[in-house]
């Protein structure tokens, strides 16, 4: 009796223990699905990209012509003025005194040499008092056109139609003196972009060449220019070149200082393999890879790639593979090396 319980207890021992490895054995050629890509070619323009800055068409510092103190200021910064407008004035009491004398100095000699003239003429004046007339009356017309010229100076008047860039000044303060202008004027119904040019690019860009920018700062709005100026010398110390896009700006909402995203586009095109970028993962050495889909196994290899720019959904690949190739695009994230896959 004591045989027969032994007996059943090694039995029960032993199917437990076969029935347990036979639950934790796995399939050995269990895959895994996934989607499958083909590695294509495709032709693309090509263009350069910068970063820009928009600069007026022209500056134009405008200084008093005359010492005084500042009297009014008509002007605010972002005002837009015509030629000939009044702009600022300095205290005119000074220059109006000078003026009415030298006026009252030229009706005195003008009226001795209109009484005397007649004189002359007959041949009752002499000759050297006929040229102390004529001398006087031409230095009183001088002496009243320099202090017309003054008091005409104590105003300030827009030389250009433009936009008030900076006001530096506020009445009261010296007119002469400053250490920088007291209103700037700029153009900007036209604008330009400035740009700066690596050397090994430089090369590539000509005058004409057609540019395309958006501003962040209006929403990403974009606008269209053409180069018009490319500096023939390098800066100093980052070696890039200085070149400027034109850019009409009629409605003045691109203003100096506004930083822009550039592209100029080339006149030529490349060939380039590109795939899904979802398709590409970074391993924990920092290498870009994809899995290569080797179809008479049905495995994924992970193969090495080397990157280069975003074009839309797809992304350049510049080494590692090559057009005809079948890649993972989607379920990647189960693969390893060698993996079995079904697609």
């Amino acid at each position: 009796m004591k045989r027969i319980f032994y007996t059943v207890i090694i039995g029960a021992v032993f199917y437990g223990c076969q029935s347990k490895q036979q639950n934790t054995e796995k399939p050995a050629n269990t895959s895994i699905p996934v989607t499958a890509e083909e590695v294509k070619q495709a032709t693309i323009e090509t263009n350069l990209r910068y970063s820009g800055t928009i600069e007026p068409s022209q500056t134009i510092p405008l200084n008093f012509q005359v010492s005084g103190i500042v009297e009014k200021v008509y002007v605010e910064a972002g005002d837009e003025v015509k030629k000939g407008e009044l702009l600022a004035s300095v205290e005119k009491a000074n220059p109006k005194s000078i003026y009415d004398m030298n006026l009252a100095k030229y009706n005195q000699a003008k009226d001795a040499y209109d009484r005397l003239k007649t004189v002359y003429e007959k041949g009752s004046l002499p000759e050297i008092k006929w040229v102390e007339m004529e001398t006087n009356l031409e230095q009183a017309r001088s002496s009243l056109e320099v202090s017309k010229n003054n008091l005409e100076n104590c105003d300030m008047r827009a030389p250009e139609a433009g936009v008030i860039g900076k006001r530096n000044i506020e009445p009261g303060m010296s007119a002469i003196g400053l250490s920088t202008a007291p209103i700037e004027l700029v153009k900007i119904r036209i604008v330009y972009v400035k740009i700066s040019v690596p050397e090994n690019e430089i090369g590539k860009i000509r005058k004409g060449d057609k540019a395309f920018f958006s501003v962040s700062a209006l929403n990403g709005k974009t606008f269209e220019g053409f180069v018009t100026n490319i500096s023939p010398v390098a800066d100093a110390i980052s070696r890039t070149y200085e070149a400027k896009i034109s850019v009409q700006n009629p409605n003045l909402e691109l203003k100096p200082g506004m930083v822009c995203d550039v592209m100029l586009s080339m006149k030529s095109s490349k060939e380039v393999v590109v795939i899904p970028y979802q398709s590409v993962s970074k391993d924990s050495d920092g290498n870009t890879y994809v899995y290569l889909i080797d179809k008479s196994a049905n495995r994924a290899k992970k193969q090495i790639v080397q990157t280069g720019n975003y074009l839309g959904n797809n992304l350049e690949i510049v080494a590692g593979i090559a057009p005809g190739q079948v890649i993972v695009k989607e379920g990647k994230e189960k693969l390893s090396d060698n993996s079995i896959i079904s697609y």
